[in-house]
């Protein structure tokens, strides 16, 4: 049950970031090298970004961007290892996710708001070492399932 300024919305699948905790959080068990994933979805409710795109080269350059993205609390679950990591669920606007998929610079843009956001959230720092164009794949179906992400607007 979702409390009054509450708001709940199921996200449809778009690809996965694999990254690992640099600082861990609050919780105990979580240590710096963690993995984290986060999964990187949409939901045509999410807010769309103020400026659009056409020009995102520009705006990153005066260093003038912005997504929106709204990320659920991390959950814990294991990798195909059976080893523990934490996982996020990173909801951008339908529009946004579907222009990164087209654009590899606005994806880019789109994986850092996520990373930022989901630690702001978590009170946390995730590598960036792990993360480079390589080190993240396109994926049909993603890697953990998505969950109903409840948010304040």
């Amino acid at each position: 049950m979702l409390n009054e300024g509450e708001y709940s919305l199921v996200p449809s699948p778009g690809f996965v970031v694999k990254t690992a905790l640099q600082i861990p959080t609050t919780d105990p068990t979580a240590s710096a090298g963690t993995k984290v994933f986060l999964n990187i979805c949409y939901n045509k409710r999410v807010p769309e970004a103020p400026s659009g795109f056409e020009k995102i080269e520009e705006a990153i350059m005066r260093d003038d961007w912005a997504i929106p993205v709204i990320v659920s609390s991390a959950r814990e679950d294991t990798d195909k290892a059976g080893s523990k990591c934490l996982v996020y669920d990173c909801c951008a606007n339908t529009k946004i996710l579907q222009y990164a998929l087209r654009d590899s610079n606005v994806r880019l843009v789109l994986i850092e708001s996520c990373l930022e956001v989901a630690e702001h959230h978590a009170g946390t720092v995730f590598s960036r070492g792990i993360l480079s164009t390589n080190d993240w794949i396109l994926l049909n179906a993603l890697t953990f399932f998505l969950q109903t992400i409840s948010y304040r607007n």
